[in-house]
């Protein structure tokens, strides 16, 4: 599988359980802004919520725009489905991705056997854990906290595997994400909203999902 394929499947995880809140508006580096942003991360065990995602595809003029739902599980990982503009569903954790189409067509990757996804997955789980220890091995991070509860934030990757696959993150927020920028080494990018945000509990087939 070509690395935009990997790509166009994984985004909106990449910053589904991200929460902070700032009280002021400053820059700042990683060394005091990811912990402050560890202090201040809201991590319920279950948070699920809408998406709607504009991806800019290199060489063609118009957007893909995708819509579905979320559910993240801490410890266990993304499940991410698109309603539109036609149904799929994403199961992201450390060891593997799972796509589902709507005939049911399934595809697995070993994320073991993919050192560049691995990398990519690493970073996933650490954003959704809050690991800022992880981020500052693996990003150079810089942002700023706007007033109460605003905040921005962008990453870049240290390691060549990450960088091979996403050249740039930008996160914008309050309580939770509010938006994510994606910028890929293809020159593909996208930008994701995500809305809606609440703290919840897997159902037996989510769970299902997922595995033991």
């Amino acid at each position: 599988m070509k690395r935009r394929e990997l790509l166009t499947l994984l985004p909106a995880g990449l910053a589904t359980g991200l929460a902070v809140m700032g009280s002021a508006t400053h820059a700042q580096s990683a060394p005091d802004l990811l912990p402050e942003i560890g202090r201040r991360l809201e991590n319920p065990a279950v948070l699920r919520g809408e998406f709607e995602q504009t991806k800019t595809i290199k060489g063609f003029k118009r957007p893909l725009v995708s819509k579905g739902t979320f559910v993240m599980a801490r410890d266990k990982g993304v499940l991410w489905v698109t309603a539109q503009p036609f149904a799929s569903t994403v199961v992201v954790t450390r060891e593997r991705l799972l796509t589902l189409g709507e005939s049911g067509a399934s595809r697995q990757i070993d994320t073991r056997q993919e050192p560049g996804l691995r990398a990519v997955n690493d970073m996933l789980m650490a954003l959704l854990a809050g690991d800022v220890k992880a981020l500052a091995e693996r990003f150079a991070a810089e942002g700023a906290l706007q007033g109460a509860q605003g905040w921005r934030l962008a990453l870049k990757p240290r390691d060549a595997a990450l960088a091979g696959f996403i050249t740039r993150i930008e996160l914008e927020g309050s309580r939770h994400v509010d938006s994510v920028n994606l910028h890929e080494a293809s020159g593909d990018a996208s930008r994701i909203r995500f809305f809606n945000h609440a703290a919840s509990s897997l159902s037996a087939a989510e769970a299902a999902r997922f595995g033991p």
